[in-house]
């Protein structure tokens, strides 16, 4: 069943920060493993995994857009034709949080209808370590003020990687 082709290609991006976890999260979904030496995405970078959700063959592209200001031009081109968004902050990092606003407001101006914004708090790792600085209660009520789904996860664990992936595929093959 592998090689059939896929009944649904969807596209997908990730925005948020530099250093929030992005790539790794990516890296973790598509290969299950976390690389600690992950470099800066620079531009954007791109990665297909392919998955059955729900007795259909649904392929995700996936793209890993940069966090740095300087591509955020490009990034925005990206939301055009996006079938999902997943912006990420650190849970750790509170600067990450507050930047959510701005990757939203960037988000809302270019997808198109029917698109499905995820917000994703990344680092539940270090939650254990006591250094969280965003409270879950916070990510839930900036989802909800921008109707998005919220989850917590952690890439480096493997921890809430798939749930996410999957409610965001049946939430665009509707």
């Amino acid at each position: 069943p592998a090689s059939r082709s896929p009944d649904r290609i969807f596209k997908v991006v990730f925005v948020g920060n530099s250093g929030v976890g992005k790539s790794s999260f990516i890296h973790r979904f598509c290969y299950d493993r976390f690389l600690a030496e992950l470099n800066a995405t620079i531009g954007i970078d791109y990665q297909v995994k392919s998955l059955m959700v729900d007795n259909t063959q649904v392929v995700l592209q996936l793209w890993d857009t940069a966090g740095q200001e300087r591509f955020r031009s490009i990034t925005k081109q990206y939301f055009r034709k996006a079938d999902g968004i997943l912006v990420m902050y650190d849970i750790t990092a509170e600067c990450s949080f507050t930047a959510v606003r701005n990757w939203m407001s960037s988000v809302q101006e270019g997808i198109e209808d029917g698109a499905v914004v995820f917000l994703l708090g990344n680092k539940m790792d270090a939650a254990q370590r006591e250094t969280r600085t965003v409270p879950k209660v916070e990510g839930e009520r900036l989802a909800k003020e921008y109707k998005a789904v919220f989850y917590e996860c952690s890439a480096m664990t493997g921890y809430n990687i798939m749930e996410p992936m999957l409610h965001m595929a049946r939430s665009v093959n509707r």
